[in-house]
């Protein structure tokens, strides 16, 4: 008896269910115009059982005009960032149960400007215009227009979410109306670019002294990323690298927003080999955004240092005829030394000195430099000379020496 009760009660509690889904079965709306005619009929006998004619009576209602109107639109959109000519197409149903038009609305969020707007092929520069096309445009109850939208997407929105909202609403009766929203999510596109590419830079081998390269690290992808960075050099026989960016070592990272720059340095030093030895320093950066996209900027260490040559010729007293092997000078005649040296180097010399000890067939005199700068002592018949100025790459000095044949 206790499991017929339940039966019996479960059987109960279906019956409102059916019922309800009756109700919603019907979607579409009694069209506007209907005329409803209700006729209800009368019969009836008398005690004696005598049948009579029915009688009738009738109520007639019209159906006046219900609004309905919805619009869809896709829930996501991809185009590339930048871009320009896209179109989004908004479909608006006429869900009422007569024959209505729409007036369009939008609201776009950053980075999406629109451009256009199509009433089915037909495109308008304004949204005035577009509207002015709607109202002409009849929609019969059930059936659909599209209102198209042409928009650009800036620079730089890689990732990012832009909302764009139609609003469409019935002409008949204002205030219906019903929203319909897509996003706008440019996918995101990596790129990045470092600079410079091959400058020749000339160093002299450090000993003791940092050297400091500048690269230009760009972000040219659409959103903003993470780079990781290293430094590395292409041999390895010229350079060390002492830190990137600020940390010791050859690795770091920086962020960038889409059409970022930053500058990133690079601390190294160079090794005592020959001059003319070279090596590219380089510079790599890796998007965090896809792994696959990479730059690399290099400069070439070209290792430089000073060289001197020098050359020494006896003229005569008037520093202008030069004293040949074949030539004769004589007790008592006073000549001139000419010393020249030259800096046939790739780097300025610092610290120039000669040092000359006399012959002791001859006795000091006097000096003189080519110009300013040097300072020239003479000590127990050894002649001193110091250049007081770096000699330049290339560059040449010369200084005299007087002296008198014994």
């Amino acid at each position: 008896m206790k499991t017929l009760r339940r039966v019996a009660l479960a059987g109960l509690m279906m019956v409102p269910l059916a019922f309800t889904s009756r109700a919603h079965a019907q979607t579409t709306p009694t069209p506007e115009g209907t005329v409803i005619t209700n006729t209800a009929t009368a019969s009836w006998t008398d005690a004696n059982n005598n049948s009579y004619t029915s009688v009738t009576a009738s109520a007639t209602v019209t159906v006046g005009f219900l609004a309905g109107v919805d619009a869809a639109s896709p829930a996501t959109v991809t185009p590339a960032s930048p871009s320009t000519g896209n179109e989004l197409a908004f479909t608006v149903s006429n869900t009422g149960n007569g024959v209505d038009s729409v007036t369009a609305a939008f609201t776009v969020g950053t980075g999406v400007t629109i451009t256009g707007y199509k009433v089915g092929t037909t495109t308008y520069a304004t949204l005035a215009e577009a509207n002015a096309a709607l109202a002409g445009t009849a929609i019969t109850a059930g059936s659909t227009i599209t209102i198209t939208v042409v928009y650009t997407v800036a620079p730089g929105r890689g990732g990012q979410t832009t909302p764009v909202t139609l609003t469409a609403t019935s002409r008949r009766t204002p205030g219906t109306s019903d929203p319909s929203t897509t996003n706008v999510i440019p996918p995101v596109a990596a790129g990045v670019s470092v600079t410079p590419k091959g400058t020749t830079v000339q160093r002299l081998p450090s000993n003791g002294t940092q050297y400091t390269q500048t690269y230009t690290v760009t972000n040219n992808g659409n959103a903003s990323d993470t780079y990781t960075l290293l430094a590395s050099g292409s041999t390895g026989s010229v350079v060390t690298i002492v830190s990137t960016n600020g940390t010791a070592g050859t690795g770091g990272s920086i962020t960038l927003a889409a059409g970022g720059s930053t500058t990133v340095q690079v601390v190294y030093t160079v090794g005592n080999v020959a001059a003319g030895s070279s090596e590219d320093l380089r510079l790599r950066a890796t998007s965090a955004n896809n792994a696959a996209t990479n730059d690399q900027g290099y400069y070439t260490i070209q290792v430089v240092r000073a060289a001197l040559t020098m050359t020494k010729q006896a003229y005569r007293d008037n520093q202008t005829t030069a004293i040949t092997a074949s030539d004769r000078v004589l007790p008592g005649e006073y000549i001139q030394y000419k010393i020249t040296v030259t800096n046939a180097g790739g780097a300025a010399a610092k610290t120039v000195a000669v040092s000359d000890p006399l012959p002791s067939q001859v006795t000091y005199d006097s000096s003189s430099g080519d110009a300013t700068g040097w300072t020239i002592n003479n000590s127990a018949g050894t002649v001193s000379a110091a250049l007081g100025s770096d000699l330049a790459a290339g560059a040449s000095r010369y200084f005299w020496i007087r002296v008198k044949i014994k």
